[in-house]
């Protein structure tokens, strides 16, 4: 997922400037007036309702629910069924989020529909958010290139998210839930379950992933119930074994993995395993280098970053890591350090490469009163400023990873807008 073309990339963020300049200079997408669902119904009439011709898999979570996603559009790949995956963030290039049979979307096809879309949009005065744009401007790709199911990844929430606009879809996943923007979801692990729940429908099944808090599945479970949904348990390790033969995942990934195979046979659909590969998934647990070795990890709160440490001590037990640590404002940054801590690190503490306000100040002094040592580079664009490490794991948010790519990666990454 490295094809990338700045020329390109630049033309699809200037197609939509006028949105996501406004997003950017009112902070819209996180600022709880803007979190609704009232813009979805004029804009999906604008893209021609494209969910009335697609059957969609919905998925929420704190964590894990990217590479489920991914593990879904991967299963039904191997089932010969046509599909679209829509996902976010992107990492080096926006077409990580338009995805067809597992691959990314072709430059000229994307651009060619968002210029048709936007043009649409002006004609209809419509003022939509650039994540609410780029959901239906998925859902309109996948029914012009033939998909049949639309695999659909929240952006945040669930209630109120963009792709909770969807009625009727096929089945549902809930990954594992935690804290994380308690602004607009709640400060508890009972308010965030909630909002997460309700992509659940009347009838259609949830595949509920293990939870880290008993709570959160409890209302998980409460929010089925009152819906008649059956709430169904993620694939066993004994079947999930025929995806993953040489266990090439970690445990957290192989677990993920679970949860989408009982979210595509809880739609009617049978994966055939000697067709099925393992997707690419760009920062989680991701080798980019091996000398150094360099890992990219969007763990970007504290259960994710426990898992990391988890994966990091089994695969490369004995090793001395660096920890380039930047977190974004909002997110649980003690109880991220705290995970970390038993990994034994030397940290470098940064800003994410992001255009939304980096948390460094709480994180250094998350840091000091942890008492641990930490080197301070507010700005890291050279990897001479990290010379004389021999395994480096870039972690605290999607923009912490993109460092990682961006200095150690094939390509480095676009200097177009990053939106969340």
């Amino acid at each position: 997922m490295r094809d990338l073309d700045p020329s390109r990339e630049k033309a699809f963020f200037t197609c939509f400037k006028k949105y996501y300049d406004l997003e950017q200079n009112t902070a819209r997408r996180y600022n709880p007036g803007e979190y609704t669902l009232d813009r979805m119904r004029p804009l999906a009439e604008a893209a021609g309702h494209p969910e009335r011709r697609l059957r969609v898999l919905h998925v929420a979570g704190t964590k894990g629910k990217g590479s489920t996603c991914h593990f879904a559009t991967a299963l039904l790949v191997s089932a010969g069924v046509p599909c679209g995956l829509f996902a976010s963030p992107h990492l080096v290039t926006v077409r990580e989020r338009f995805l067809l049979n597992g691959r990314l979307i072709d430059y000229d096809l994307l651009l060619e529909h968002a210029a048709a879309f936007e043009a649409e949009l002006r004609r209809r005065d419509l003022v939509p958010t650039l994540f609410e744009i780029m959901t239906l401007l998925a859902l309109r790709i996948f029914v012009a290139e033939g998909c049949r199911v639309a695999v659909m990844e929240t952006g945040i929430g669930g209630r109120l998210d963009a792709t909770n606009y969807i009625a009727d879809p096929l089945a549902c996943a809930i990954t594992p839930l935690s804290f994380d923007h308690m602004a607009l979801l709640g400060t508890t692990i009972e308010a965030i379950a909630g909002e997460k729940a309700g992509i659940i429908k009347p009838g259609v099944p949830v595949v509920l992933a293990s939870q880290p808090y008993p709570s959160a599945a409890a209302v998980v479970r409460e929010r089925a119930a009152a819906l008649s949904s059956p709430v169904l348990a993620p694939a066993p390790d004994a079947e999930v074994a025929a995806y993953d033969p040489g266990q090439a995942l970690v445990p957290f990934l192989r677990q993920n993995l679970g949860v989408a195979l009982a979210l595509v046979k809880a739609a009617g659909i049978m994966p055939d395993p000697e067709r099925y590969r393992h997707p690419e998934l760009r920062a989680r647990c991701e080798v980019i280098c091996h000398d150094p070795i360099v890992v990219l990890d969007a763990a970007h709160n504290a259960d994710s970053a426990r898992r990391l440490v988890e994966a990091l001590q089994r695969r490369w037990p004995g090793t001395a890591w660096t920890v380039v640590l930047g977190v974004l404002q909002g997110k649980d940054t003690a109880g991220i350090v705290r995970e970390l801590t038993p990994l034994g690190a030397r940290f470098v503490l940064t800003h994410p490469h992001a255009t939304r306000p980096s948390d460094l100040d709480a994180l250094v002094a998350c840091i000091r009163q942890a008492g641990l040592s930490a080197e301070v580079i507010p700005a890291l664009h050279h990897r001479d400023q990290l010379a004389g490490r021999d395994a480096i794991v870039f972690v605290g948010s999607f923009f912490t990873a993109l460092i990682g790519e961006e200095l150690f990666g094939a390509t480095p990454a676009a200097e177009t807008p990053r939106p969340a």
